[in-house]
């Protein structure tokens, strides 16, 4: 069985070094991007569950921090959880070159899909719906 987080990481380090091959410090673009959109996706979750009413938190969206203002403890939350997803992946990924192993291992020829495009615009997409939502109180 694939492990989709390594492919997904896979293609998007190859595709950044086949576009900017000679770029120094290419590793903090990617992680910074793709650590953004992981975080969108967990926001986009949260949001899903709230308007389900599956999870309810007074203490912000991921109920993480106490509320100084509901749009500070947002803002606040998503940060935390971006600088949470950003030190995981560079650890799983980029913390003793492990982008190198992973680039053998899965090579960018091998499907004929990306995986890295379809996953940002579903994180973004999820993201302005529940959004206007969001803003617009209906949820």
């Amino acid at each position: 069985m694939r492990n989709y987080y390594y492919l997904f990481w896979s293609d998007a380090t190859q595709r950044f070094i086949k576009h900017n091959p000679k770029e120094r410090g290419w590793e903090q673009k990617p992680l910074i991007l793709i650590s953004w959109v992981f975080t969108l996706a967990v926001l986009s979750t949260m949001l899903w569950l709230k308007y389900f009413h599956i999870y309810h938190s007074k203490i912000g969206t991921f109920g993480i921090f106490t509320t100084v203002g509901e749009n500070i403890s947002s803002i606040l939350d998503m940060a935390l959880v971006f600088v949470l997803i950003y030190i995981i992946n560079y650890v799983l990924i980029f913390w003793r070159n492990r982008y190198l192993l992973l680039i053998e291992k899965y090579p960018l020829g091998l499907f004929k899909h990306s995986v890295f495009v379809p996953m940002i615009m579903l994180a973004y997409f999820l993201f302005t719906i529940f959004l206007y939502g969001y803003l617009t109180g209906q949820m």
